[in-house]
Parts: C-alpha cells; structure tokens; sequence
C-alpha cells in the first residue's frame, strides 16, 4: 500500500514511534496519534485511501459545541472558512464534535511526508491562530455576533498598527 508507506515516512520524520495501521480488505491506512496543541491534547488521524489516491487529515480538539451553541459555531466556523487561507475545514458536527478536516487527492501527484507536514501545520494554524474564538463559541454563552465582532476589532487595530509602523 503506496500511502501506508507515506504515512510512514511522515511518522519517521517527525520522531514519532506510533504505528500506521494497514487495512488491506479496504485499502485504507491510518494513523492514531494524541498531539498537543496549545497546551491541550488533541486527537489527530491521517488517512490513506488507495483507492481514491486521497490523503486525508483530521484533528479534533479536547472539547465540543455546548448545548445550545451549534448555530453560532456554525456561524463562526463558516466565517473562519471564508476568511482565510487555510486548506482545510473546521466544521461542527449535530452531537457538537469540532473536527479540521482536509483532504489531498493524489492521483497525480507524488504524496510526500513534506506533504503531509504541510497539512498538518494548517491544521495547527488554524486552532492555534483562532482558539479563543473557537473556545469562546464552543463553550461560553457568547453569541457569533460578538466573537466575530472582536475578530473585526482586533483586525482593524493591527491594520493600524502596521499603519504606523510603516509595513
């Protein structure tokens, strides 16, 4: 299995010592990893599937979306999607699980273990560069309108900023 090997070479790469799990009935590989992120604990699975010559990432962070709250992570979650450049998608699901998910197709390509990095760091990025937002939604009784009206703001005095720095 081409991926398997992939995702082995990645595992390597990294230092890791986990094993990648080969389904050969299905043609599917993966891996099972904890990662921290931002001082939390996050599942993490990459996935080959051979028949389909897709790569795919997911991470799920330590929490989901409270009662009460699945509209405005969906709001928010949209938001992050449409605003910015990562490659991937954060999503909620109806029982409130938050999950990244990105997807390759390498048909043709040749997959790498730099490949893998790269989606990988996207995926960090994005919890990384929007958990208070993501938290704040998820689980407080703040409203999108309001977390995104402090996205607005924060954006604005950083235009600012560089303004009068002269970047």
């Amino acid at each position: 299995m081409h991926l398997a090997g992939v995702i082995e070479e990645f595992v390597e790469e990294v230092g890791w010592k986990d094993e990648v799990e080969r389904i050969e009935e299905e043609g599917t590989s993966r891996l099972a990893v904890r990662l921290t992120v931002s001082n939390q604990s996050y599942r993490l699975f990459i996935e080959g599937y051979e028949a389909r010559q897709w790569v795919a990432l997911f991470l799920y962070p330590p929490f989901g979306v409270i009662d009460g709250k699945f509209l405005d992570a969906c709001m928010l979650f949209n938001f992050i999607n449409d605003s910015y450049s990562y490659t991937g998608r954060i999503t909620v699901h109806d029982d409130g699980t938050i999950r990244y998910r990105q997807i390759v197709d390498v048909g043709n390509v040749v997959p790498t273990a730099g490949m893998i990095r790269d989606m990988l760091r996207c995926a960090v990025n994005l919890f990384e560069t929007n958990a208070d937002s993501i938290t704040s939604v998820a689980l407080t009784g703040k409203s999108y309108e309001s977390i995104r009206a402090e996205i607005e703001r924060k954006a604005l005095m950083r235009g600012a900023r560089e303004e009068d720095s002269g970047v």
